[in-house]
């Protein structure tokens, strides 16, 4: 489980920007372009991991596995993360503090301290901010400038969509249950 005790994903090559953006609201997300399809299946068969797809046929087999798997039908993020939210419940939530690094998935450490930082951050910001987030593993450092403001813009307009992605399965699942 996530310092969140929430879901963990893996995600397929197609969706590489989706794997930062769920790194982004704190989930533990394993991603490479290099996976392959089987690779994808045993590492959420043996980590009970939500298999995350473009691929219809992958998410198929997943789910003859019986694995939990999710269908991204749409092309934009915010879209996406609202496919997400309906789908599989994350949390619609921009929170630095929950973040995860956007590229190596390891829980970031808050730092107060600028003289650990100096070094990486660029002067105006190290005189700008007071709180920095370090990545133990590939020593990246984040801070909540303006980046920040346009990433909960974009799980605003997710949680906007949310009702409308819902509405969408919904009739499509209405529409199936229909006798022929």
């Amino acid at each position: 489980m996530s310092r969140r005790g929430e879901a963990r994903f893996v995600v397929d090559s197609m969706l590489g920007r989706l794997a930062k953006w769920l790194r982004l609201l704190g989930y533990d997300t394993l991603y490479s372009k290099n996976y392959e399809d089987w690779q994808l299946l045993k590492i959420a068969e043996k980590t009970g991991r939500i298999l995350v797809t473009r691929d219809r046929g992958l998410y198929w087999r997943a789910r003859k596995r019986g694995l939990n798997a999710v269908l991204i039908e749409t092309d934009d993020v915010a879209t996406r993360l609202a496919e997400l939210y309906v789908k599989a419940g994350i949390s619609l939530d921009a929170n630095p503090e929950r973040s995860r690094c956007p590229h190596c998935n390891s829980e970031l450490v808050v730092v107060r301290e600028k003289s650990l930082v100096k070094d990486r951050v660029p002067p105006e910001s190290l005189r700008a901010f007071d709180k920095f987030y370090l990545c133990p593993r590939c020593g990246k450092v984040y801070w909540e400038g303006s980046h920040w403001r346009n990433i909960r813009m974009v799980v605003d307009d997710a949680k906007e969509r949310a009702e409308m992605v819902r509405s969408a399965l919904e009739r499509r699942s209405r529409g199936r249950s229909k006798p022929s």
